[in-house]
């Protein structure tokens, strides 16, 4: 029906659809500087020295392109892309030392503490995400239900990310422990940005739907 109507027939989840194409760029931007400092050092070269610097860049290029990528969607101008793309710098700022401390954890820390570093950057970055991204958009109000609704992805986010560490945490001995171990991290990985940035769209779309209901 979409391909019917053509690519500028207006969609209801409009924005849900560019927030998820921008998570790639982000989930590029933590994964790429981890897994070329592994493969230097695999191939007998690390470099210690670059991986706090590399980390940073690499997740600030990645969502800074999360930013650029969802304003070319939502075919937004020069100045608001720029200002989308820092706005998605600021909340990967926020995320990336939650999701870089969750690294080398073994379980033995403690939950509470860990999960008290990690929820609320997720759900604070989300709700940044929300309010200023959708004035950027050019929303007119981002009420305090869809905020929550962010700041709720924002912590699924967290959680998804917490679940290798929960895992060692519980301490279950099971046949294929390091196959579940894995598909953890996999799916830990994936659904700390895709599931936050999903639902933050979906807040925004039906916010701005709102407000188009709303004119006179």
């Amino acid at each position: 029906m979409h391909a019917l109507l053509g690519d500028d027939a207006p969609r209801d989840d409009e924005v849900r659809a560019a927030f998820g194409r921008a998570a790639r760029a982000a989930l590029a931007g933590l994964l790429a500087a981890p897994a070329l400092l592994g493969a230097a050092s695999a191939a007998g070269h690390p470099l210690r020295a670059a991986v706090d610097p590399a980390f940073w860049v690499s997740a600030a290029a990645g969502f800074a392109g999360a930013g650029w990528l969802a304003a070319r969607r939502l075919g937004l101008g020069p100045r608001p892309t720029l200002a989308l793309a820092a706005v998605f710098v600021a909340a990967g700022l926020i995320v990336a030392p939650a999701f870089r401390g969750l690294q080398g954890l073994t379980g033995r820390e403690s939950m509470l503490a860990v999960a008290a570093a990690t929820l609320p950057a997720f759900a604070a970055a989300f709700v940044l995400a929300g309010a200023v991204g959708g004035r950027v958009i050019g929303i007119a109000r981002v009420g305090p239900r869809s905020l929550l609704t962010c700041g709720a992805g924002g912590l699924l986010g967290g959680a998804c990310a917490m679940l290798p560490f929960a895992w060692a945490w519980l301490r279950i001995d099971l046949p294929g422990e390091s196959l579940i171990v894995m598909g953890l991290a996999v799916v830990g990985f994936l659904g700390c940005l895709i599931a936050p940035f999903h639902i933050a769209g979906m807040a925004l779309d039906r916010a701005r739907h709102q407000g188009d209901l709303a004119r006179p």
